[in-house]
C-alpha cells in the first residue's frame, strides 16, 4: 500500500495490534526492561503515547497553516538531536509515573484521536508544511505517517522483544520501512568509521532476501555513512539477510554479531571492515 490512505490503515492495524498485546501483559511485565537502555516496558508506552499527542498537535496546526512550535514544548530552540534526545527519555519517564494506571486508558485514547484527526485530512492536507526541529526544517504532514509508523513498530518490537522470544516485525511494515531506511535522511548511519586503513570509500552491500528483495549499498567515506542504490562494482563486504534482520540491524536493534550467531545474516569479504561494522552495530 502505497497511499496515503493505504499507509494510515497499516499504522491503525499496528496500534490495534499493540493495544491487544498490552491488554494480555501481567502487571509485573510492565516492569521489565525493554530494548531500550533505560526504559522499561511502561516506559515505551509512555513515550508511544506522546507520540500519538505530539504529532496529532503539529499536524493540526500544520494544516491550519500553523508551523510555529508546540504550545509548552520544551527545547523549542535546542541546537541538536542529542538534546533532544535526552528530552524525549526524560519526558517518557515523567509521564509514566503522572500516568500510574491510566498510562494504558491514555495511551489507547491518544492513538484513537490521532486516527480520528489522520482520517478527517483532505487530499489537500497532505502537503502542507508543518513544524518540525530547527535542524531539519519543516516537514508535509505526510511525511509524519512514515515516522509515526516507525515509532510503533520499532518500538512495539522493544517491548515485546523482552517478554517473548524472537519477536518478528509485521511483514505489511517492512517495504515502509526498508524504503525509509533507503532514504538520504536516514539518522543513523553515522559514526560508522572504520578502523583500519583504506585509500578511498568502503561499500558494504545488503542483499535483502525473501519476499520483496532488494539490495542497498552504505558507503563509508572520512567517517560518514550513506545508503544508496547498489552499484555495479564490487563491495569490500556483502551481507545476505532477509528484510526483517535488516531492518533491525539499521534501527541498531540487532548487532551483526547477534545476527550472526543465529544464523540470520552472512558475510563476505574483508574480516577487518566486518569487525569495524560490527562494532558500529554495537554503538561503538
Amino acid at each position: 500500500m502505497d497511499s496515503n490512505e493505504g499507509r494510515l490503515k497499516i499504522i491503525q492495524s499496528e496500534a490495534e495490534r499493540l493495544k491487544q498485546y498490552l491488554n494480555t501483559l501481567p502487571p509485573e511485565a510492565w516492569s521489565k526492561p525493554s530494548a531500550c537502555d533505560g526504559w522499561e516496558v511502561a516506559d515505551v508506552v509512555a513515550h508511544l503515547t506522546f507520540v500519538a499527542e505530539f504529532c496529532a498537535d503539529v499536524i493540526s496546526r500544520g494544516v491550519r497553516g500553523d508551523v510555529s512550535p508546540p504550545r509548552g514544548f520544551p527545547g523549542i530552540d535546542l541546537p541538536e538531536s542529542s538534546t533532544l534526545d535526552a528530552y524525549i527519555a526524560e519526558e517518557a519517564l515523567t509521564r509514566r509515573k503522572r500516568l500510574g494506571e491510566q498510562l494504558l486508558p491514555t495511551f489507547r485514547a491518544r492513538w484513537d484521536q490521532f486516527h480520528q484527526l489522520m482520517a478527517s485530512l483532505s487530499p489537500d492536507d497532505w502537503g502542507k508544511p508543518c513544524w518540525r526541529f530547527r535542524w531539519i526544517g519543516t516537514y508535509p504532514a505526510q511525511q509524519f505517517i512514515v515516522l509515526t509508523l516507525q515509532e510503533l513498530v520499532i518500538h512495539g518490537w522493544d517491548l515485546r522483544s523482552r517478554l517473548e522470544p524472537s519477536p518478528s516485525l509485521s511483514a505489511e511494515c517492512l517495504p515502509i520501512l526498508v524504503e525509509r531506511i533507503a532514504q538520504p535522511t536516514f539518522p543513523r548511519l553515522s559514526n560508522l568509521r572504520m578502523s583500519s586503513r583504506q585509500s578511498g570509500p568502503v561499500r558494504y552491500r545488503f542483499e535483502v532476501t525473501g519476499l520483496g528483495p532488494s539490495t542497498h549499498d552504505i558507503v563509508v567515506e572520512e567517517g560518514k555513512g550513506r545508503i544508496e542504490p547498489a552499484g555495479a562494482g564490487a563491495a569490500e563486504v556483502t551481507f545476505r539477510c532477509d528484510r526483517d534482520t535488516f531492518v533491525l540491524m539499521m534501527y541498531k536493534r540487532l548487532t551483526l554479531d547477534e545476527a550472526i550467531a543465529a544464523g540470520r545474516l552472512s558475510a563476505e569479504g574483508d574480516s577487518g571492515l566486518i569487525s569495524d561494522f560490527d562494532r558500529w552495530s554495537k554503538g561503538a
